[in-house]
């Protein structure tokens, strides 16, 4: 069977919707929390564990995979992880005790974790320096993910239980898998014989440790994705708690707030080819963050003023996630075009970077998190200020030193 051009549209539709899977392993599974709480017995901040655990496999899986992908190429890779995805969401499905799905959250995050380290990386592979507008595309695409995905664990968990969300992320792993399969050729043309060996690994690492312009970028990355991360993780139970929200509340909440995700994911994709050589990344991740900035400040406010309902929350963080759309393309094409023979790698440890922060301060917001949502919206804005911070004084003066336009 003949594949799709790699720079057909066609291909970008599969490496979004890939990606989309980390995006409904996580959200589909937010309305269940308070559900598998009731069920299983336990406190929220353990049930909130089940989305660390996905995360930190999901960080933690990715430095195997970016360099394997290096050596032996994106598809085999992609393929392997999700036969793994399916496997785990089966052993979530059936889980009686809080351990046991833990396990299957675990084993379902090193399942889901090549699908957009490794998409990220076939987009650099394929479009080099002009990879933010294809970027922004995929992200795009996957942006339908966090809309969708509330919606159906909502109304899945509230008709037939959290066991029911499980059994339709194994449908949505096995599709992808074949899709995969059948129509993904391979991207990476510039294979590392190096890319496996611990020294070079640790040396690549260890480089990247070093450099002034990935360093910044992970600061962006940890303060943009610490605030979504913050309030996918404590938003359901301050609904529960305040507004008595059930699973579908839950569900149609999220959606809406994720809308924004999808918007500011278009703009991205069609400012990055008009702003300025000199504005490019720098601009739009700025931009992003100070939205979030205003957005999660607001939601605060009105909190403190005593104004109540669904609207308080859906709006301000609909803003958020606005700001997080507009962001996210231009961060990710911004950290991969300086390694063109390391971008498996580099991806990898960005994701490593986004989802072990992710998982820390999700964490933290479930367990500081007051009934009404007042010290979210103050943390959510602290970390949103940290990736402007990294942005305007770390990666546009690194951008300068290297001489490189800062839309790349």
């Amino acid at each position: 069977m003949k594949r799709p051009a790699p720079t057909s549209w066609v291909v970008i539709a599969i490496l979004g919707a890939t990606a989309a899977i980390t995006a409904l392993a996580v959200d589909m599974t937010l309305p269940a929390l308070p559900g598998i709480a009731r069920t299983l017995q336990v406190s929220p901040t353990e049930a909130q564990l089940t989305v660390s655990a996905f995360l930190i496999a999901y960080a933690g899986a990715q430095l195997i995979y970016g360099p394997l992908s290096d050596r032996f190429g994106r598809r085999p890779v992609l393929v392997s992880s999700l036969a793994i995805f399916v496997a785990a969401s089966a052993l979530c499905a059936f889980a009686d005790s809080i351990d046991m799905l833990l396990l299957g959250r675990f084993c379902q995050g090193v399942g889901a974790a090549a699908s957009m380290a490794i998409g990220r990386a076939c987009i650099r592979d394929i479009y080099g320096a002009k990879a933010t507008g294809a970027m922004s595309w995929v992200m795009t695409i996957f942006g339908f993910g966090p809309i969708l995905a509330p919606l159906l664990g909502g109304l899945i968990a509230g008709a037939g239980g959290w066991q029911g969300v499980f059994v339709l992320l194994l449908g949505i792993g096995a599709a992808m898998w074949l899709v995969i399969f059948l129509f993904l050729d391979e991207t990476n043309t510039r294979l590392n014989p190096d890319a496996t060996r611990a020294g070079p690994i640790l040396r690549n690492f260890a480089m990247l440790g070093r450099h002034r312009l990935f360093l910044g970028y992970a600061l962006v990355t940890i303060g943009l994705y610490g605030s979504l991360f913050a309030m996918l993780s404590a938003l359901p139970f301050v609904l529960e708690k305040q507004l008595a929200a059930s699973p579908e509340d839950i569900g149609y909440s999220f959606a809406a707030v994720m809308i924004g995700n999808g918007i500011g994911a278009i703009l991205s994709a069609r400012l990055s080819v008009r702003l300025p050589v000199r504005l490019g990344a720098v601009a739009l991740i700025l931009t992003g963050a100070t939205i979030m900035i205003v957005s999660a400040a607001a939601m605060s406010a009105l909190i403190a003023s005593g104004a109540t309902g669904f609207a308080v929350y859906v709006g301000p963080l609909f803003g958020v996630t606005l700001g997080i759309g507009l962001s996210s393309p231009s961060l990710y094409a911004g950290v991969l075009v300086p390694f063109p023979t390391i971008a498996g790698s580099v991806s990898a440890l960005i994701g490593i970077v986004q989802f072990v922060s992710g998982a820390v301060l999700g964490a933290a917001a479930v367990a500081l998190a007051d009934p009404a949502g007042l010290n979210l919206g103050f943390q959510m804005a602290a970390q949103a200020a940290l990736a402007a911070f990294a942005v305007a004084f770390i990666v546009r003066p690194a951008l300068k030193r290297l001489d490189m336009p800062a839309e790349a």
